[in-house]
């Protein structure tokens, strides 16, 4: 499963300390049974949610549990909470994560938008099944920049850049 979180941060002042508070947040997911990768992405245009993070996860069971209320969710965020706004979680049917690499793209495609895009790049659709649910069904694709940089503006589209690595737990 893939748990999306998108959000878009208020004080973008404190951007560099937010992303390094972001960076030991995905660690202590990834220490959560059942998280098994995580990556982050930013979109390379202004969008209403600019930041999206991508967690494979075994099973919806997760979020209820003792170990995620314990060390993650909206709760979990101290004073970060009130500095992003336009926060969105949720959980989609599909079974791994996409890798992107750092000199890729990650195409997000709204529900109604096109199957591929260009240059025979078929979009993974996934459909929601938990959490916020504030989308029924939305698509991925990873493209290379030249290709994915031209649909900017595009509507119903977002074009993230990776902010680091795609992060895996032990075992994963």
């Amino acid at each position: 499963m893939i748990y999306m979180v998108e959000m878009a941060l208020l004080d973008t002042a404190r951007r560099a300390e937010w992303d390094t508070w972001y960076a030991s947040h995905q660690h202590r997911l990834l220490s959560i049974p059942g998280f098994r990768a995580s990556q982050r992405f930013e979109a390379i245009h202004p969008a209403p949610s600019p930041f999206v993070a991508l967690h494979q996860v075994d099973s919806a069971d997760i979020f209820t549990g003792p170990t995620y209320k314990a060390k993650a969710g909206p709760t979990n965020t101290g004073e970060w909470q009130s500095k992003m706004n336009n926060w969105h979680r949720n959980l989609f049917a599909m079974d791994r994560s996409p890798d992107v690499p750092m000199d890729a793209r990650l195409v997000v495609v709204e529900d109604g938008g096109p199957a591929a895009l260009g240059d025979r790049v078929t979009v993974q659709w996934m459909d929601a099944v938990g959490l916020d649910r504030s989308v029924k069904r939305r698509g991925l694709a990873v493209m290379p920049p030249t290709t994915a940089d031209r649909l900017v503006g595009t509507p119903g589209m977002r074009v993230l850049k990776p902010l680091a690595p795609r992060l895996t737990s032990q075992g994963a």
